[in-house]
């Protein structure tokens, strides 16, 4: 196995996109119900833990090695980490499985024989050089492999989705942001504050803490989400935070810029706009208690959201996922709430669309590349309508799909066959053998 990576380090938005892992656990809107599938997770954690395998594994380790945060020891709705330590983290893993990397190298084309790819062109310091494989895997978020082999791909919001019916605009995606860290932030003190002023806070949207329970786990050591709504002439009006392994630093969520990922002048663009945004942030920021000494820690490149989303054997939607359709070909579940806009009105408010300990399955052709034969795209970029993406996207999910495309690759390397010509019924085993709930 060769990982080629275009920086000079693994990860991706977990590392240096300051993105946590999220969600391990079933999804429930309602408030006490959220409370009580919390204090499942520390005694019975089987009951509200969808996700296994590999990302279960990492997790697991960040936390047992106190470089990352969960809820009473385990992965709950985020883990945040010390991005650093898990960059260190990744690298170790990475030789223990014996997987050869190649940082630094971008894939630049693709070396096709009909419907299958031999390899691919990365550009690097070396100059530009050939990788040969026998699967192939596509995990660049934007589907640049899988596009420039040829594959269709639709952009943003297409005619398969719902709010399209409701006046969305076809093309529409969702916005590229930044999650950037702050330092000298003594979090206890504006935790405080909130306590005497209760009306600045509110429920972060997926990890419903009540202001009580964010207090009393930030005091234990553990995750704590919350939103801070600040005053209206300050900017931000409102903005999400997220305590870390590290005393003092937070990381905050999340200024945001409207454009398109695959064009280098909207990145361009989008770079320096957020950057006077951040700044912008900061300032207002230091109107509160537990801010006023905070400083720019760390500010990533730009994170794009959402850009092709490649065709598969089958399309995803926003319906499967929500009505839970156990796919015979499923490779492992999901539980992130929808968080792409714009979306259906019928599933807009987390809080009362789902049902309590919601999650969904993942179905193993919306992996394979439509029209090639050992070609498969894992992460926020497989086969699904934009509403769905918003589901997929994600950091757990993402990972969940990258562990069964990798899985599904190596017994198809083994066994001398194609992705579609592995029974599924093995695939499954194995996935489930290595952890993977399915």
């Amino acid at each position: 196995v060769l990982l080629v990576e275009r920086t000079g380090c693994l990860g991706g938005m977990v590392t240096t996109g300051n993105a946590g892992l999220t969600m391990f656990m079933k999804f429930s809107g309602d408030a006490a119900e959220h409370s009580r599938d919390q204090e499942a997770l520390g005694c019975r954690p089987q009951d509200v833990q969808v996700a296994g395998g590999i990302p279960k594994e990492i997790a697991d380790r960040l936390i047992r090695s106190g470089i990352g945060i969960g809820n009473d020891g385990q992965a709950g709705s985020y883990v945040f980490t010390s991005s650093e330590d898990f960059k260190r983290l990744l690298f170790e893993m990475m030789a223990e499985a014996q997987v050869g990397l190649r940082l630094h190298s971008w894939v630049v084309d693709v070396i096709q024989d009909g419907d299958r790819l031999r390899g691919v062109v990365v550009e690097s310091k070396s100059g530009r050089q050939a990788i040969l494989a026998r699967q192939v895997i596509d995990a660049t978020g934007d589907g640049d492999l899988a596009a420039r082999a040829g594959v269709p791909f639709q952009v943003g919001v297409t005619r398969d989705d719902e709010c399209v019916q409701e006046g969305a605009k076809l093309g529409t995606m969702q916005a590229m942001g930044v999650m950037f860290k702050a330092g000298n932030v003594d979090l206890q003190r504006t935790f405080d504050w909130l306590v005497r002023n209760p009306a600045h806070f509110q429920r972060q949207p997926f990890a419903r803490f009540s202001l009580e329970e964010a207090k009393t786990r930030f005091e234990k050591g553990q995750m704590a989400t919350l939103n801070i709504l600040t005053d209206a002439n300050t900017t931000p009006r409102g903005f999400q935070v997220y305590n870390l392994p590290t005393p003092g630093v937070v990381t905050l969520c999340c200024p945001c810029f409207q454009g398109d990922g695959t064009k280098v002048e909207d990145l361009t663009r989008a770079e320096v706009v957020l950057a006077d945004l951040v700044h912008r942030w900061l300032e207002g920021l230091r109107t509160l208690p537990g801010f006023e000494k905070a400083f720019l820690l760390d500010c990533p490149e730009i994170g794009v959201r959402e850009t092709r989303h490649i065709e598969g054997d089958f399309l995803l939607t926003i319906r499967d996922i929500y009505n839970q359709v156990e796919f015979p070909d499923r490779i492992g579940r999901g539980s992130h709430p929808i968080d792409s806009y714009p979306r259906p009105k019928w599933i807009s408010d987390p809080a009362t669309a789902y049902p309590p300990r919601w999650y969904f399955h993942i179905p193993y052709r919306a992996l394979l590349a439509k029209g090639k034969a050992n070609l498969q795209v894992a992460g926020r970029c497989m086969s699904a309508t934009h509403e769905a993406f918003g589901c997929i996207r994600p950091t757990v999910q993402c990972m969940i799909t990258g562990e069964a495309a990798g899985t599904a690759a190596a017994l198809c390397v083994q066994r001398g066959c194609g992705l579609r010509d592995l029974p599924i019924a093995d695939l499954q085993t194995v996935l489930q053998a290595q952890g993977v709930l399915l």
